[in-house]
């Protein structure tokens, strides 16, 4: 196989295959040094003028970040109100005035945007003085798979360039660093223009599928990393995991970046470990989403997440769209900061997390997430009331060695329903004793059906969700919520 005269001719010996590699590497030294810089200059004034904005607040006082977030909030409220029929119309409607809104509370009355309003109101969220064509058209499927359609302007992308420049470099990632990315589906991937392809050369950027490879594909793609040496990957945190177990079977094929960046789907603590081992490497968790981009990272601490709050402004709120404290899980609305084509204000973004109730200790005062949680229907409710966080269903099958993944679903609060894909070589696993733990998490009047399948569904973005919930979950708390939610060891 190709692979294999690869791996050997690559990791294993040869002195030719070692001065291709030198030159490569030489090749690749020269583009981030010269060629790179010059690329990088083409991203305007702007860009830097926003990056070194960021780098100005990144050790301010709370307070100095919160005056200048509030000032753009309130700019943007501004625009939406003179230039956006639906927020032109809708707070003439509730008799919203700006002036009025003077703080956090005041700001909190303001109705919520839902993916259905996004998806029924897009023209009339687009601001008037800008046409779709001098937008970028992009679109999410969304918890039900049905594409909702937006438009970001260039002062969001130039934004989210800059902050995403800023967070890389808390974790030692310089500009033009030879970066892989370990992907999950072919849309960010095979729609690429010619264009598109020549950037990401000069960015030394490589791509990989990790569902859609074979696995002769999978390793060649692998031992060109041990070559190339990637100083920087990122990735689906379910497909770098896939990636991760490739190369921990494999230890020949030796991959070591400076840092790992897992985005686009919640980071378990099981993952983190597999991914962190097979690199050697650290981790890092960050937050974002296709409709707004760049909302939270973790720095070298790892004390949580760090709010981008120069650009978005984040709350997490209870099912009445109330604040709730720190250490209490609730929804993120997200309202951007940076985007005037089509204003997001008070967006829900379909996810549940948690502020921190601490302070992170790198100096930095950007609001700390303690976790982000998942989506709101990755939580499984028993007809008792309690929460099940999809953790536990992790936690769950650590000590089945049979199982290579696993998706639950529950249709009702009766119904559960489990599906296994066993490891290579396995056939069985005791489904009676599982069964019985889960029966016995949820209570009396589950009934849990277990299958074992070949492959198991993944949504239209390639992302992979351990849990799929149909009920309803209600996110108030009476007295301690720790005893309501969340996570618990099976």
């Amino acid at each position: 196989m190709r692979a294999a005269r690869l791996k050997e001719e690559s990791v294993l010996n040869g002195t030719a295959t070692n001065g291709q590699q030198w030159l490569r590497l030489l090749l690749s030294d020269l583009v981030r040094g010269a060629v790179f810089p010059i690329y990088d200059r083409r991203q305007g004034l702007a860009f830097s003028r926003y990056l070194r904005q960021l780098r100005r607040f990144e050790f301010a006082q709370l307070q100095v970040i919160e005056q200048i977030q509030w000032e753009r909030l309130h700019f943007v409220l501004r625009h939406a109100v003179s230039n956006v029929p639906y927020y032109r119309e809708l707070f003439a409607r509730q008799g919203i005035r700006i002036e009025e809104i003077r703080n956090a509370a005041n700001f909190a009355k303001l109705p919520v945007l839902s993916k259905t309003d996004l998806q029924q109101q897009a023209s009339a969220l687009l601001a008037e003085k800008s046409q779709p064509r001098e937008a970028k058209s992009n679109a999410t499927g969304g918890s039900t798979g049905t594409p909702v359609q937006f438009y970001q302007d260039d002062s969001y992308w130039t934004w989210a360039k800059a902050a995403q420049r800023f967070t890389e470099s808390w974790w030692g990632v310089r500009a033009g660093d030879r970066t892989a990315a370990i992907w999950g589906c072919d849309r960010d991937l095979a729609t690429r223009t010619w264009r598109e392809r020549c950037h990401h050369g000069i960015q030394q950027l490589r791509m990989c599928n990790a569902y859609a490879r074979t696995e002769d594909k999978f390793e060649e793609f692998a031992v060109m990393l041990t070559g190339w040496k990637p100083r920087f990957i990122i990735g689906y945190a379910s497909a770098l995991e896939v990636f991760a177990r490739f190369l921990l079977a494999r230890p020949q094929i030796v991959v070591r970046p400076h840092a790992v960046k897992s985005t686009a789907e919640m980071l378990t603590a099981q993952q983190r470990e597999t991914i962190q081992a097979a690199f050697n490497a650290p981790v890092y968790n960050f937050y974002g989403s296709r409709e707004v981009n760049n909302l939270a990272a973790e720095c070298p601490a790892h004390s949580g997440l760090h709010v981008n709050s120069l650009c978005r402004f984040i709350e997490i709120v209870d099912d009445q769209a109330n604040p709730v404290g720190a250490g209490v899980p609730g929804r993120i609305l997200v309202t951007d900061l940076t985007n005037f084509a089509m204003p997001f204000i008070r967006y829900e973004t379909g996810d549940i997390a948690v502020w921190s109730e601490k302070s992170c200790g790198c100096g930095r005062a950007f609001p700390l997430l303690a976790e982000i949680l998942g989506r709101k229907s990755d939580f499984i409710v028993a007809p008792s009331g309690k929460i099940i966080h999809g953790e536990f269903f992790t936690h769950l099958f650590y000590d089945i060695p049979e199982v290579a993944n696993f998706q639950v679903r529950q249709a009702s609060l009766s119904q559960l329903r489990v599906e296994i894909v066993l490891r290579q070589g396995a056939t069985a696993c005791n489904l009676s004793s599982l069964r019985q733990r889960i029966e016995s998490a949820l209570g009396a009047g589950v009934t849990c059906d277990i299958q074992i399948v070949h492959q198991l569904e993944r949504t239209a973005s390639g992302k992979h969700r351990f849990t799929m919930s149909s009920v309803p979950v209600q996110w108030n708390f009476d007295g301690d919520h720790r005893e309501s939610v969340l996570r618990f060891e099976a």
